[in-house]
């Protein structure tokens, strides 16, 4: 019935609303390990990502705001362009007529992402403060806005009909979204030994995702993945206000050695969302009555969860005057999300006129996430080169080994990760104050297969919420994914 989708609708708003935050908010806001695909900074991914003891330009705003205590008043701008690629070929296991189990191999799909710049925009200043020093700085998360197909090509020779696509109820596209992250920051210096920092950041902006789900009700039998009972889900969530803060320390007991701590505090998210729906092409949503047709009352709900606090430290030498060397370690503790809480708002959110029911009150709900901490180790190299009339030659290179903040049964292209190997080179030059810097970062990944039967991400069904009912589990299969990222920036202090 046409009035009775609206009552799904309803469900849908919230169950949907929170998985898309879900996968838009770890993509903004983790680190390298989890769901950032490569560190951010051109500099400092030239070193790869070994920059919490070394920093000591604007990029400190992200690694170790204690760094800016060496900044002085400058002003720096870059931009990263992210190549990313991600081919999932789906398996599920079903039972076959006999009852006996059996394993189905879908087509391959693969992701496309348009050419999108990921920005830094900084600008540090002492204001006049002795052995104080201040930045604000602008930045768009370091992550890609991924599009997967809706259909695959026409399965009939004669072209009259596509499968559907095998991914839609993990993900159809990320496309639209809108997100940045802005801070406050200061530092201090007390003495050639210690600096301090701090600040206050906060992920802003909008996101919209689209996804299907299955429309089939509880009191019908129907297959798993009928397309006759696939819904399109849109969701646009907004406005996104979450803050955090950073907190940053490197001591300097010799000139050729220095050590540095930082971390930022867990993210609370709190948005609220809404939700577009078009609805299931079975015959079940063909409105039988619209003299008294099924509504919903309400439709806005908030999601709320908290995102990994990020602890790092690192250990840069300099052997001389022109060289640095950095170890670095970082940890995220992405087990904190371990579940998605969902709560209607204002007059909540209620199906009136169910058919059998009534009047139906939509209550809290919570979705289980399952993931695990993360952690990184990173090795970084940069030289001062003076060059001949003033110039100056800074060639970085870098290496990093990366975990995986999502465990191979909770995987899937909505939280695509998986252990990575960084490899990175860099190069900067200049004269004065000014400096131009360019980086090359590759990322391996090495193939996660989810065994069907291991797979613990259920198919999205707002109308079987019985512990009882049978879950289809859509995100076994093999994922492949490989990353470049190019860098280009500019630096100027004065």
């Amino acid at each position: 019935m046409k009035s009775l989708s609206r009552a799904h609708a309803a469900r849908i708003s919230v169950t949907v609303a929170a998985l898309a935050c879900a996968h838009v908010f770890n993509s903004a806001s983790a680190d390298a390990s989890g769901f950032f695909l490569t560190e951010r900074g051109v500099r400092s991914l030239g070193r790869g990502g070994a920059f919490v003891a070394g920093a000591d330009d604007a990029h400190s705003v992200w690694f170790n705001p204690a760094g800016l205590a060496h900044a002085g008043r400058s002003f720096l701008v870059d931009a990263s362009y992210i190549g990313f690629n991600a081919t999932y070929t789906r398996r599920n296991s079903v039972m076959d007529s006999m009852g006996m189990p059996q394993t189905i191999d879908y087509a391959p799909v693969q992701s496309s992402t348009g050419p999108l710049a990921i920005p830094t925009l900084a600008i540090t200043h002492n204001f006049g403060v002795p052995k104080a020093n201040f930045a604000f700085a602008l930045f768009a998360p370091n992550a890609v806005i991924p599009t997967y197909p809706d259909t695959l090509a026409p399965s009939d020779p004669n072209g009259r009909f596509n499968a559907p696509a095998p991914q839609r109820y993990s993900l159809y596209s990320l496309s639209g979204s809108l997100l940045a992250m802005a801070g406050l920051y200061a530092s201090y210096k007390p003495s050639e030994v210690i600096s301090i920092g701090a600040g206050i950041l906060a992920l802003t902006g909008t996101f919209v995702s689209r996804i299907a789900l299955t429309g089939c009700p509880a009191t019908i039998t129907c297959q798993p993945e009928d397309p006759q009972w696939d819904a399109e889900a849109q969701i646009e969530a907004g406005p996104i206000i979450s803050p955090t803060g950073a907190l940053g320390i490197q001591i300097s007991p010799a000139p050729w050695l220095r050590i540095g701590f930082s971390g930022q505090l867990p993210m609370w998210v709190d948005s609220p969302a809404k939700l577009r729906v078009r609805l299931p092409a079975h015959p079940f949503y063909t409105s039988s009555d619209p003299n008294n047709p099924t509504r919903t009352e309400g439709d806005s709900a908030n999601v709320s969860f908290v995102l990994a606090p990020v602890v790092r430290a690192g250990v840069e030498v300099r052997p001389t005057q022109r060289d640095r060397i950095e170890a670095a370690f970082t940890w995220e503790a992405w087990d904190v999300h371990d579940a998605i809480n969902l709560k209607p708002t204002g007059a909540g959110i209620r199906i009136v006129n169910v058919r059998g029911v009534g009047t139906y009150e939509i209550g809290p709900q919570t979705i289980v996430r399952g993931w695990q901490s993360a952690f990184s180790v990173r090795l970084g190299y940069e030289r001062f080169q003076e060059l001949p009339g003033g110039w100056k030659l800074v060639p970085r290179a870098g290496f990093s080994f990366d975990t995986s903040a999502s465990p191979d049964a909770y995987t899937s292209v909505m939280t695509l990760d998986a252990m990575k190997i960084l490899g990175t080179a860099g190069l900067g030059f200049g004269r004065g104050g000014w400096r131009i810097d360019a980086s090359f970062a590759y990322a391996y990944s090495p193939t996660v297969n989810v065994d069907p039967t291991q797979a613990r991400i259920p198919q999205v069904a707002p109308f079987r919420q019985s512990n009882a009912a049978t879950r289809d589990f859509v995100n076994g299969g093999r994922y492949d994914m490989s990353t470049f990222v190019l860098g280009l920036g500019f630096n100027y202090q004065w």
